[in-house]
């Protein structure tokens, strides 16, 4: 059987994209699954290295509130290597849950998951009380089971209504922003080294440039001149990922449109960012799957271990 990791307790809203992407999609349908819920985020990365799980599903990005950006320095600094094999993106509500017997105004704390509290802060202003607390909580389905279970009046969770399901809670409001939509990255220890053109696929890499005047217009020229689309760009400290001798260099993250091992002109451009980069990282060619997607392909599904 194979397991795909996550990090949450059951209900979790990894956990519902996992069940959902492996009960649609055909080519999942055709082999038999179960999840495993992780305490941590190091945790879930540990046993996909391991191989106790085949794979993990990780949040990466959130249409509303960004770039989950701890996630991503976590994952791009593992050793031995992960590699993104698939990426799936879903869209998600949020219900706010308590125990029976509890009304809105009767909450005066809410617990989540810091971006999920990000996500919904207008909701959640102008649907309780006014003075509420919002409490971080490791992951949604785990403030949803403290509700559950602890004495506090007035306590309630955002979560996904699995979780309230799993739990036994009443659900009391929702919000449903029809362009909240999460993107997921599933990781293995093995990469795909040619994902199915027919599933748009896209390639990642963390890259430290040169420190050199134009260096970030040539990287993005090893693209433009090949007629590769870059899309997306973002930069972040490179003290939270890659140790470097001295201070205020920076990782860029880049997304691109194709794979390496499909296009002898992506294969050009990811050889040419050696020139203008200290370190290049490339962390997966992958298939991009979504809800609506129909036709798959079992390039996803990695050798056993």
């Amino acid at each position: 059987m194979n397991t795909i990791g996550f990090h949450g307790a059951d209900g979790a809203y990894a956990e519902d994209a996992i069940l959902e992407l492996t009960s649609n999609h055909p080519n999942f349908t055709q082999h038999t699954f179960r999840t495993e819920g992780f305490d941590t985020m190091a945790e879930l990365f540990a046993s996909v290295q391991r191989g106790t799980v085949r794979h993990g599903l990780i949040p990466i990005e959130n249409s509303l509130s960004g770039t989950m950006h701890s996630i991503l320095e976590l994952f791009s600094q593992q050793e031995p290597r992960l590699w993104v094999v698939g990426e799936y993106t879903c869209s998600e509500s949020h219900y706010i849950m308590a125990r029976a017997g509890t009304t809105l105004e009767d909450i005066v704390e809410i617990q989540s998951h810091p971006a999920v509290l990000e996500q919904c802060q207008d909701f959640l202003d102008s649907t309780l009380p006014e003075g509420y607390r919002a409490v971080l909580a490791s992951n949604t389905a785990s403030a949803a089971e403290y509700v559950a279970k602890t004495d506090e009046l007035g306590v309630a969770a955002l979560a996904g209504k699995r979780a309230a399901q799993l739990h036994n809670l009443n659900i009391l409001g929702s919000d449903s922003t029809p362009n909240n939509v999460t993107r997921y990255w599933l990781i293995s220890r093995h990469p795909v080294l040619q994902p199915d053109r027919n599933m748009s696929p896209k390639s990642s890499f963390a890259l430290v440039m040169k420190n050199q005047v134009g260096a970030l217009h040539r990287v993005c020229a090893c693209f433009a001149l090949r007629d590769i689309n870059i899309s997306k760009l973002e930069s972040r400290p490179s003290s939270r990922t890659i140790t470097l001798a001295s201070p205020w260099e920076y990782v860029t993250y880049i997304d691109i449109e194709g794979a390496p091992g499909n296009e002898d002109n992506v294969k050009r451009a990811v050889e040419n960012l050696q020139e203008f980069t200290q370190k290049c990282i490339h962390l997966g060619s992958y298939p991009r799957y979504c809800t609506c997607t129909t036709q798959l392909t079992d390039e996803l599904i990695c050798p056993d271990y």
